[in-house]
């Protein structure tokens, strides 16, 4: 037996494990007919790529192996600080939206497998497609006549998928969401510091400041963080969705709000150089086509709150990369913000 397993750890496609790769998969070893209950041949396992350390979680690969060969890619997602804690939560959440996606064609969420206590963490099968960043990059010179139809088709059933999120019933374990205008008059400080007019730094608090007197929402499950990399695109118009925890519960026009943002924020230097990669009439026509596959499911929140949310979260965006851009070059930045930042971000957020 040790021949074969000797040949598979050098033979073509391996990858060394890294020391915490390797202490992974002597925890999981014994582990693998728990999470392959169907699987009568003998199973392995071995990484199949380097870990990916991101600020709020480890991620690490592997590869099952039935008698030699592989049978499927499962990853084990490590999280940090407080998302430790929610990792049976987000555990429950995998399985309730396997459940509520399993009929429903072309919309998927990665199946969970199990979960780890110590350290605390998430088994999952791994989800293969490509962001829906790439695919819209792909199609940043599309026509509205022709359009980039594949794209498009995309950007419709991540609308519906959100959608069918919002229809779910909140789960128990779910807390409402924060108060997201706590931070807005940091962030329009910080606007305001960085060179932006302070008459244009009105104009974005009113427009944010109509969710003050907003009539009280629904409370639906959120995504919290639905933007162009976790949602991943497969061939015809297949997508699946990352990082769904239904960990808070809030307005739907939040997760709207939020992808509209990533939208218009998917170039960072058409606010500094001018340099129109998305033409307005691209960002219209992407936004358009997500609104419409919502509305296949629910109705829309209202126009304002949407376009309040999409505000305040571009605002977030701007000061975040403002902030990172300071550390390298201080001069320079402040010279691209005074000359650029009226002409460009103050219009991607203002604009209806």
């Amino acid at each position: 037996m040790n021949a074969p397993m000797t040949a598979r750890k050098h033979g073509p496609g391996s990858t060394a494990a890294t020391p915490r790769q390797k202490a992974w998969i002597a925890r999981l070893r014994p582990e693998l007919h728990r999470f392959f209950p169907d699987e009568e041949r003998h199973l392995d396992i071995r990484a199949s790529g380097p870990p990916d350390l991101r600020t709020y979680s480890r991620i690490f690969s592997f590869t099952v192996l039935g008698d030699g060969l592989p049978i499927a890619e499962m990853l084990v997602k490590v999280p940090h600080g407080r998302k430790a804690a929610d990792v049976e939560n987000a555990l429950r959440a995998g399985q309730l939206l396997t459940q509520r996606f399993d009929e429903r064609p072309h919309l998927r969420t990665p199946r969970m497998l199990g979960r780890w206590d110590d350290p605390p963490a998430l088994i999952m099968e791994k989800a293969a497609g490509e962001p829906l960043f790439l695919r819209l990059k792909d199609c940043r010179n599309w026509a509205i006549e022709t359009g980039c139809q594949l794209a498009q088709h995309f950007v419709e059933q991540a609308g519906r998928w959100l959608a069918l999120l919002h229809e779910t019933p909140a789960p128990s374990w779910s807390r409402l969401a924060p108060d997201p205008l706590e931070k807005m008059e940091t962030l329009l400080g910080k606007l305001t510091s960085l060179g932006v007019d302070p008459l244009e730094a009105r104009r974005i608090r009113e427009r944010i400041s109509v969710l003050e007197a907003a009539p009280a929402q629904e409370d639906a499950p959120l995504h919290g963080d639905y933007t162009l990399r976790n949602i991943l695109c497969q061939s015809p118009h297949d997508i699946i969705v990352l990082d769904t925890e239904l960990a808070l519960r809030g307005d739907p026009a939040l997760d709207i709000g939020w992808f509209l943002a990533a939208v218009r924020f998917i170039d960072k230097w058409q606010l500094f150089a001018g340099e129109m990669a998305y033409t307005a009439a691209v960002v219209r026509q992407t936004e358009k086509q997500f609104l419409a596959g919502y509305e296949t499911v629910r109705p829309l929140p209202s126009h304002e709150q949407i376009r309040a949310y999409t505000s305040l979260r571009l605002l977030e965006r701007w000061v975040e990369y403002a902030d990172y851009q300071k550390t390298r070059n201080i001069a320079g930045l402040r010279t691209l913000i005074i000359r650029r930042v009226n002409q460009h971000f103050v219009r991607m957020i203002l604009q209806n």
